[in-house]
């Protein structure tokens, strides 16, 4: 982001306050919640903020952030632009599959991609299978995705790779990083997680633990988000 955009200053903030106590607790770092990076920017004095949702589709973390930056941004006269998750709109959902084509080419056609998402209970969760669809009109029909808490389930995904008769299955996250749910829940050795599951199957699993975030293409359409904001930011600085 820093390299994207020199000319602006770059804070940055984590909403899940139970993770902030864990590494702070486990590593010694300090990582700002919503609240103390805006506090820091009234104290440098920053004069417009655009701030960058690191999520793929709205839900409970993204309502909280627009509640707390609309108010600080009341409050303080800040000119504030939110940009929109990930895959909000169907060209984003479009531009997403095709990085994960890209990125799993080496995917062959009788093997088979399963995407671990988190789930939500908004109605944006329809989101992941919204991103099958876009998989399979790319031509990877056998490019799955299933969620942790949400539809569809790992059943469902299951269910599609049996019809399938697909004898290797890559795992990787549908996540910006690959943290707990993707190591223990996808790729654990515990009896419940997916690779065990589908390993007592018989079939050969790999699994690729990386998360989105690292993903080249991925961070251009973060960018590309934020070249949207600022576009109308200059429209509404101009008049």
């Amino acid at each position: 982001m820093h390299e994207a955009f020199p000319d602006c200053a770059p804070y940055s903030a984590w909403t899940s306050g139970i993770l902030i106590k864990k590494v702070a607790e486990e590593r010694g770092e300090h990582h700002d919640s919503l609240e103390e990076a805006l506090a820091r920017m009234v104290a440098d004095g920053v004069e417009d903020c655009v701030v960058v949702s690191m999520h793929l589709m709205n839900g409970a973390e993204t309502a909280k952030i627009e509640k707390t930056v609309t108010a600080w941004a009341r409050e303080h006269g800040v000119p504030t632009y939110l940009t929109s998750p990930l895959m909000s709109t169907g060209d984003d959902r479009k531009a997403v599959a095709q990085v994960i084509c890209d990125e799993f080419a080496f995917v062959g056609k009788d093997e088979v991609l399963l995407l671990m998402g988190h789930g939500s209970v908004y109605a944006s969760n329809e989101t992941y299978s919204l991103l099958q669809d876009e998989l399979a009109a790319k031509g990877r029909d056998r490019f799955f995705v299933a969620t942790v808490e949400g539809e569809p389930t790992f059943a469902d995904a299951l269910k599609q790779i049996e019809e399938c008769r697909a004898r290797c299955v890559y795992l990787a996250p549908l996540m910006i990083v690959a943290g707990d749910h993707a190591k223990n829940d996808l790729a654990g050795d515990d009896p419940d997680s997916w690779a065990s599951q589908l390993k007592a199957r018989g079939l050969q699993v790999k699994t690729v633990l990386k998360g989105m975030g690292e993903y080249a293409g991925i961070q251009q359409l973060v960018c590309d988000h934020v070249d949207e904001v600022l576009e109308e930011r200059e429209v509404a600085l101009r008049g």
